[in-house]
């Protein structure tokens, strides 16, 4: 399904299942299992149904595993650095068979294991007891986890995610003297930007962030009577600061369709991150939809010789995928007809959902919009509330790069005047 075409320029070795899997040091661990083709990493937490990572950003439970003894580890939020110990979670047998399986089989429809029997004397408790056995995100850490003290920091404006518009209003910001802080989960710095290296490249050389103190690998925990808790897998940062700019992006869409949740289904920024670390389909790959990141990934599969085995397929055509445990093919419908394409991969390029989550706990104005879900709203400076900025797609513009620059450079001004700060410096426009 998944394989490497680029050689290995600084090879570390880390284990699934005990199996020594050859990674690069540095990518995210599941970039390394997907480049090994190993791609159902974990199984869903009642059905017991195959999941593999779709997103790459840590917001599905496709690369859940436990690593080093630590449970339920996002996978490709994790950095390769050799010698990691990833064991699948939740399993009866292996990540390939997993013998609970079975209830899927009994209860295709779903199952309400809270109900199910209740009331029943005797049976009711029994059945508790095997639910709860049954589902589950992993158990409890080999050894104790250790208490961290949280150290203080000071920063004028604390910017939350780094790709191109959290980027670009921190590159701003820091050009005209503030004290600039960017926190961002991923493993490597330019969010998703990583997955179109050429367009990563234009905004780093245009927008350094030499003045910028970058917490990377560090994830905005949540906003408290206006301080931010930063937090990281060794420690933790307590920070007040006097603007708080919230550049969360936005969740990959879904397909709508049965068996959407099937492993070797990909959004197709995903599939264009694995590109862009070097890892490419085997197989005939569907591209669903359009917009930016289908062409993005159009563009990286044409380039790496595999456009002779590539379909593009509109969004509004797709009426389900085929598959048991993987992707096996796409149910196209043509008016009242409908034909199958064989795929291993898909990569669709479905609507977003506006990253809204922390920046509406820390307070933010939020809209619903019909059609596109909640989004942070702000007024025309880009202001979503006392001392509370947002910027780019958790705003609800789409990712268009030209665009996403332009928003942040005027929020990033808009800042600054309220912060004093000297908008004519140069370097600033």
């Amino acid at each position: 399904m998944l394989g490497r075409r680029r050689t290995l320029q600084d090879p570390v070795t880390i284990y699934l299942d005990d199996e020594p899997i050859q990674a690069e040091r540095g990518e995210p661990l599941a970039v390394a299992l997907l480049g090994s083709n190993k791609v159902t990493l974990a199984r869903s937490p009642k059905l017991h149904r195959p999941r593999a990572p779709t997103c790459l950003r840590g917001a599905c439970d496709g690369c859940l595993a436990r690593v080093d003894g630590l449970p339920n580890v996002m996978t490709c939020l994790r950095s390769a650095r050799g010698g990691e110990r990833i064991e699948t979670q939740n399993v009866l047998g292996s990540r390939e068979s997993d013998l609970l399986r079975v209830t899927d089989w009994f209860f295709p429809q779903g199952i309400d294991h809270h109900h199910l029997m209740a009331g029943i004397p005797g049976v009711s408790s029994v059945m508790v007891s095997f639910a709860r056995k049954l589902a589950g995100l992993g158990t409890l850490p080999d050894e104790k986890v250790t208490e961290q003290r949280a150290r203080r920091a000071e920063a004028d404006v604390l910017v939350v995610g780094a790709g191109i518009s959290g980027h670009v209003v921190a590159s701003q910001l820091a050009a005209l003297g503030a004290k600039v802080m960017l926190v961002d989960d991923g493993v490597a710095s330019g969010g998703s930007l990583v997955c179109a290296p050429s367009v990563h490249k234009k905004i780093a050389d245009e927008y350094t962030l030499s003045s910028v103190e970058k917490l990377q690998g560090w994830t905005a925990v949540g906003i408290y009577r206006r301080e931010a808790l930063l937090a990281s897998n060794e420690s933790a940062v307590v920070v007040r600061p006097k603007a708080l700019v919230f550049a969360t992006g936005a969740h990959d869409g879904v397909l709508t369709v049965p068996n959407n949740d099937l492993p070797g289904l990909f959004s197709a920024r995903a599939l264009s991150h694995l590109g862009a670390r070097g890892v490419f389909p085997l197989g005939r790959t569907a591209i669903v939809g359009d917009g930016f990141w289908a062409d993005e990934l159009a563009r990286v599969l044409n380039e790496n010789g595999a456009s002779d085995r590539t379909v593009r397929v509109p969004l509004s055509s797709v009426a389900g995928v085929k598959g048991s445990n993987r992707v096996r093919a796409l149910i196209v419908s043509e008016g009242k007809k409908s034909r199958t394409v064989d795929v291993d991969v898909i990569g669709h390029a479905a609507p977003s959902a506006p990253s809204f989550e922390v920046a509406e706990q820390a307070g933010a104005n939020t809209v619903f919009r019909p059609g596109g879900g909640y989004a942070v709203a702000c007024d025309e400076q880009g202001k979503c509330g006392d001392g509370l900025w947002a910027v780019g797609e958790c705003t609800g513009l789409p990712f268009e790069p030209d665009r996403l620059i332009e928003n942040a450079r005027s929020v990033a001004k808009n800042v600054a005047a309220t912060l004093t700060l000297n908008t004519h410096q140069p370097g600033a426009e």
